[in-house]
Parts: structure tokens; C-alpha cells; sequence
């Protein structure tokens, strides 16, 4: 009986440090990206690794072992409400033509690299509203980029 309980507490040992190894290799993966989208949600490097950090700590407690897509978009989710204070304090300028959430989409798609499904998803609303808040968002960056705005800013230059 004694043997029989060890073999199986071996067993138990094995997998926990293959789990290291994938929560390696998930930070490594996604780190770079959910950087990126905290920095730009709460401009500033010292808050956004912060939030990171704290991001990581409880994604892994929630969904560790869940697969990867979920796990992304538990991550994101919970990076984003890390950010929330952030995000309804909103430091934008006034002449800044994107809402908070057409930036927030934005940063999601570029930042981050989320597909439209995960970040409907991760935002609890369907896929088309998504995309139609980054068609709007990239459609008034293409109206603030355009030949006319830069040859007007540049005369003031």
C-alpha cells in the first residue's frame, strides 16, 4: 500500500513541471502583445508592466490549463480590466478623432493580434459590432491621414 500511494504521488509531480514549461513559453508568447495593448491603454511603461504582471498572475490562476484560445482571451479580458480606470479616465486630447473604444478595438487588432471573433468575445458582443467599430476607427484615421491633412499640417509646421 505504501509503494502504491508513492508511484502515484510521482505521477502527480510530473505534470506540474510541464506546466513550468507552457507557462514559459504562454508568457514568452504573449507578453510582447498584451504589452503593447496595457501601453497603450495606460500610457506609461511602469503601469503598464504592472498590469501585466497582474494580468499573467491571474490568468494563470482562472485558466492555466485551459487551451489556448481561451486562455488568450482570459488574459486579454482581464488586462483590460486592470486598465479600466484608465480607460474611463481616457487622457485623450480633445482633438483626438477615435472614441476610447474605437482605440481600445484598434489596439486589440494591432497590438495585441486578436482575431474580431476574440475580442467579440472578450467584450461580450457579437462579432459584427466589432468590426464595425475598427472600420469606423480606421475609416476616421484614413480621414485624419489623408493628403489634405498632411499638406495643411505641414504648412503649419
Amino acid at each position: 500500500m505504501g509503494l502504491g500511494f508513492f508511484k502515484h504521488r510521482q505521477e502527480m509531480t510530473r505534470p506540474q513541471q510541464a506546466d513550468m514549461g507552457s507557462r514559459n513559453e504562454r508568457f514568452g508568447a504573449y507578453f510582447p502583445r498584451l504589452f503593447a495593448y496595457v501601453r497603450s491603454c495606460v500610457r506609461g511603461d511602469m503601469p503598464a508592466q504592472d498590469i501585466v504582471v497582474a494580468a499573467f498572475t491571474r490568468a494563470f490562476s482562472k485558466a492555466g490549463g485551459a487551451g489556448e484560445d481561451d486562455f488568450r482571451t482570459v488574459l486579454f479580458r482581464t488586462a483590460r480590466r486592470l486598465c479600466r480606470p484608465a480607460l474611463n479616465h481616457d487622457g485623450s486630447a480633445d482633438d483626438d478623432p477615435l472614441s476610447p473604444r474605437e482605440r481600445e478595438v484598434i489596439s486589440l487588432v494591432f497590438d495585441a493580434g486578436l482575431t474580431r471573433e476574440q475580442i467579440a468575445r472578450m467584450f461580450r458582443m457579437r462579432e459584427t459590432t466589432v468590426s464595425s467599430v475598427l472600420l469606423t476607427g480606421l475609416r476616421k484615421l484614413k480621414e485624419q491621414t489623408s493628403s489634405a491633412a498632411v499638406a495643411a499640417y505641414l504648412k503649419l509646421a
